[in-house]
């Protein structure tokens, strides 16, 4: 009778580490499903915001403008929209190419900080100084049909801070310096301005043009490439 005893207790604990056993697998199990669940609902998402487009152009790039590009002391011309009447092919080309060099996935703009606008720069530098270094520079040169404002990083008008009588900017004229380096990278866009009073007047020791900088994040190298009379890209 004891050794019967002792088989079904034997068997009863044999039965009941099993029973433990087959909970501690299931719950094992769940919690690789759900590990792994995870895993790919985060790979999905990054699938996707790397195949989101966006293109970061400033949005006074949105309005119409004529530009002249130079590359090594090399000018385009003065490319505008239209030409006798027709869609001008030259200024297509370049509009494609400028919105290449601003396009990347929204992938790619959340950890490169292009999503994160920057506040304009008022350093009160002489567009005349800036105009000097240009020699020395490859640039796009824009001119608009329209006054265009500043905006701020939050997206309001920007005021001087140099000048607080000064109204908020405007402009009609901007540089964009190129680089020969690959890869959306800090940019800059330079906006002639001047300090006026309400009057439309200029203010007193801030005579003259100057240069505001906008920072922005774009592979100008795209459209160095391109129009860079050394280059085989044309």
């Amino acid at each position: 009778m004891e050794e019967v005893k002792n088989e079904l207790n034997d068997e009863l604990y044999t039965k009941i580490e099993t029973e433990k056993l087959m909970k501690e697998k299931k719950k094992k199990n769940a919690f690789i499903i759900a590990f792994l669940s995870v895993v790919f609902a985060l790979a999905v998402v990054i699938i996707c915001l790397a195949s989101i487009p966006l293109n970061m152009k400033p949005s006074f790039l949105k309005s119409t403008f004529n530009a002249n590009v130079t590359v090594n002391g090399t000018s385009t011309g003065e490319m505008t929209p239209i030409v006798d009447g027709e869609s001008n092919a030259d200024y297509n080309e370049f509009m494609n190419i400028l919105n290449d060099a601003f396009s990347q996935t929204y992938f790619s703009a959340l950890f490169n900080g292009s999503l994160l606008s920057a506040n304009p720069i008022e350093s009160k530098e002489k567009f005349t100084d800036f105009e000097n270094d240009l020699d020395e520079t490859s640039y796009v040169y824009f001119a608009f049909a329209e006054e265009q404002n500043i905006k701020d990083k939050n997206g309001k008008i920007y005021s001087s801070t140099k000048n607080l009588n000064a109204v908020p900017f405007t402009f009609d004229e901007a540089y964009l310096v190129l680089s020969e380096e690959e890869g959306i990278r800090e940019a800059s866009f330079y906006v002639v301005v001047r300090y006026l009073d309400e009057d439309g007047k200029e203010l007193k020791n801030f005579e003259g043009q100057y240069v505001i900088e906008i920072p922005v994040k774009a592979d100008t190298s795209k459209i160095f490439d391109h129009y860079n009379p050394n280059s085989d890209n044309e």
